[in-house]
């Protein structure tokens, strides 16, 4: 299989991106890992440290060609990259479907229809420009309404990545964010035969006003931004 997805990580917040990394780089499919921002925390660079000796090339930089690119950590560098280059499928964890398209929502966000999301607000800029850009063929996007679920545990639907988790001290309520962003991506692509855990809908991010890392996201049929396919529930 060849080793295609670009994956953008951000180390210092936790360790679900060291996760999702080293999932792709089992699943045969990882290029490299481009952290987005650069670590700067001990334990960032100790994330950097450990990805690197298990065989996946750490870097700063998209590089020249990059079919797939996965993304769990800011779209500062994807930004740069989207102004002389294409890329064929963006996925990220990141994002909102709230109850003017969700019938069932989980409860914590029953009612609302915008929320906080931690990748789009890492660099809002760069986010703003990567949903209006035409260089991009496909984005997949898994966004807090479902990654929350608890179903998204070591409890729920990872069990057969048990040693995966457990080497990482993972607790078994731990939601897996990254992780099943890229699940969904590979099956999407065609990169892995494995049935999909997520319905999907065609939609249009939006925001409330560009508030930095305070901006609340949304989903809708008309805004400025592009149509995406995002999940909206569980099947």
């Amino acid at each position: 299989m060849e080793k295609e997805v670009v994956y953008i990580a951000e180390l210092d917040a936790d360790v679900d991106d060291v996760i999702a990394a080293e999932y792709l780089h089992r699943k045969g499919v990882l290029k490299e890992v481009v952290c987005d921002p650069l670590p700067k925390m001990a334990e960032g660079k100790e994330r950097k440290k450990q990805l690197e000796e298990i065989g996946i090339k750490v870097s700063s930089k998209i590089p020249p060609v990059a079919r797939y690119v996965f993304v769990g950590g800011a779209l500062t560098e994807l930004a740069r990259y989207l102004i002389n280059h294409k890329i064929e499928y963006l996925v990220m964890n990141g994002g909102f479907v709230g109850c003017n398209i969700v019938k069932n929502s989980l409860d914590k966000f029953k009612g609302k229809q915008t929320v906080r999301t931690f990748n789009f607000n890492c660099d809002v800029k760069a986010t703003d420009i990567v949903l209006k850009s035409p260089n991009i063929g496909t984005i997949l996007l898994v966004g807090k309404n479902v990654c929350h679920s608890e179903k998204n545990t070591l409890n729920g639907i990872w069990g057969e990545e048990k040693e995966l988790l457990e080497k990482y001290h993972v607790k078994p309520t731990k939601r897996q964010h990254d992780m099943l962003a890229c699940r969904e991506g590979l099956i999407l692509i065609g990169l892995l035969t494995e049935p999909s855990y997520l319905n999907y809908k065609a939609v249009r991010p939006y925001n409330t006003g560009l508030k930095g890392n305070m901006t609340e996201w949304g989903s809708t049929v008309t805004s400025p931004y592009r149509s995406v396919l995002a999940a909206v529930d569980w099947k």
